[in-house]
């Protein structure tokens, strides 16, 4: 991806790499914060080995020391990643009605993947918290001339438009930026985290936002109890990866994401080898076999949940409420026995997941045509 022609025609003093193992590791790191999973050097080479698109990074140094850097992809409509490309998020934003996406989407002209694929995904190729790392030295020079930089790799490689599809209302310094540069925005949705009480489970229930909502929750951890299904959180290293990798495949099926399970294999594959025991899987299983897993990696004192999948025909047999104990109840009890303060879930089901205790932030859609 970074031909000659483009490393010359970079600003002066980004710096650029087309692998992570050529970047200054530790320091790329230390940019980032507890939330920043996605965008650690390990997480990176997981992209890096599965995505099947040309990655790029960039970033700006001081006194030799990276002081901010960008993390891009380039996304062509083949990609099975659909929550990676903004020829599929802004129509499914514009068609939930979110701020200002029927308006971004109708000043494109035309077919959105016409217009705007390839694109050279910034920010992460991840779904939730795509940002430009950066040190509390850096100013806004260096974050515009990283956002400069990332254009001209995208005209370079052919791409139609440079995005950030999912920055964080927080991030205040890299949207101005991004404002000045003529960049279009739209919401793209909502990031949901929980910060876990130090009384674990006990502590959490007493905080849940109505009485009904606690009633509910204790019922529903009974009827797990009672059903005999055994639930508990594991380490990586015997995990039957075929079983998630179906279970999963069932879930995205029905938001109609079409990935196999052969395709869902390399990732768990390869979190599992760049993670270690930073990576577990809270599973469920009914005589033996897993019905429910969901995967959460650590960084820092963060968990973040990344993927999850259900055996949906036990599901409609006993109506046990398996996410809510695999993604919320059993989390929050390790959580404050392992020294994690937040379990970070992403977007979507805003909702449901204000009721077990999150909250939310807005996450925006930034958008260049080139």
């Amino acid at each position: 991806m970074l031909r000659r022609s483009a490393r010359a025609l970079l600003p002066p003093g980004v710096h650029a790499a087309d692998r992570v193992a050529d970047l200054p590791r530790e320091e790329w790191d230390a940019l980032t914060g507890p939330g920043d999973i996605f965008l650690t050097c390990r997480w990176l080479e997981v992209v890096e080995s599965t995505a099947g698109v040309p990655m790029a990074y960039l970033w700006t140094e001081r006194a030799g020391r990276p002081v901010a850097a960008l993390a891009t992809a380039l996304a062509t409509t083949s990609v099975p990643w659909a929550l990676g490309r903004p020829d599929v998020v802004l129509p499914k934003s514009a068609e939930e009605e979110l701020p200002r996406a029927a308006e971004l989407l109708a000043g494109l002209g035309g077919d959105p993947s016409e217009r705007l694929m390839p694109s050279l995904v910034t920010g992460g190729r991840h779904v939730g918290g795509t940002r430009l790392l950066h040190a509390p030295e850096a100013t806004p020079e260096d974050l515009a001339a990283l956002v400069q930089a990332a254009e001209v790799l995208g005209k370079e490689a052919g791409a139609r438009s440079v995005c950030f599809l999912y920055l964080d209302e927080q991030d205040t310094a890299l949207g101005q930026v991004l404002g000045a540069r003529g960049y279009r925005t739209c919401v793209t949705g909502w990031f949901s985290a929980l910060e876990v009480p130090d009384g674990g489970f006990p502590a959490y229930l007493a905080a849940l936002p109505s009485r009904k909502r606690r009633v509910s929750v204790a019922a529903e951890r009974r009827r797990i109890a009672e059903s005999g299904v055994s639930v508990g959180l594991e380490e990586l290293d015997s995990a039957d990866f075929p079983r998630f990798a179906e279970l999963e495949s069932q879930l995205l099926a029905k938001y109609a994401i079409d990935i196999t399970p052969q395709q869902l294999l390399p990732l768990l594959h390869q979190t599992r080898e760049c993670f270690g025991g930073d990576a577990l899987a809270a599973v469920a299983r009914a005589e033996g076999e897993v019905v429910g897993f969901a995967t959460v990696l650590r960084h820092r004192d963060h968990w973040t949940a990344r993927q999850t999948g259900y055996d949906y025909a036990y599901q409609r047999r006993t109506g046990l409420p398996l996410y809510f104990e695999l993604l919320y109840y059993v989390l929050v009890e390790e959580a404050a026995a392992t020294g994690i303060s937040t379990v970070n879930y992403g977007l979507g089901s805003t909702a449901t997941k204000r009721s077990r205790g999150c909250t939310a932030t807005e996450q925006r859609c930034h958008l260049l045509t080139l």
